[in-house]
């Protein structure tokens, strides 16, 4: 059975990241894109982007390691 790619993040997808930010109450600024991605990339997938991760995961981060994400602006902010 295929894994569907719905349920992995793709990180060149600029707007599905965006979108994340946005229904997690961030702002989808440029800044915070740039900031997501490095909080992907060195937090969760440990500087091994070869791994991949899903939207599950990603939001587990959120809710279980709330420092990474302090540093994004909330929306209007």
């Amino acid at each position: 059975m295929s894994k569907s790619d719905h349920d992995f993040v793709n990180m060149s997808q600029e707007y599905e990241l965006k979108d994340w930010l946005y229904r997690n109450g961030f702002s989808k600024k440029e800044e915070n894109f740039t900031k997501l991605k490095n909080i992907i990339n060195v937090k969760i997938k440990e500087n091994d982007t070869s791994k991949n991760i899903t939207w599950a995961t990603l939001d587990n981060s959120l809710k279980n390691h709330k420092t990474w994400f302090s540093g994004l602006a909330a929306i209007g902010g």
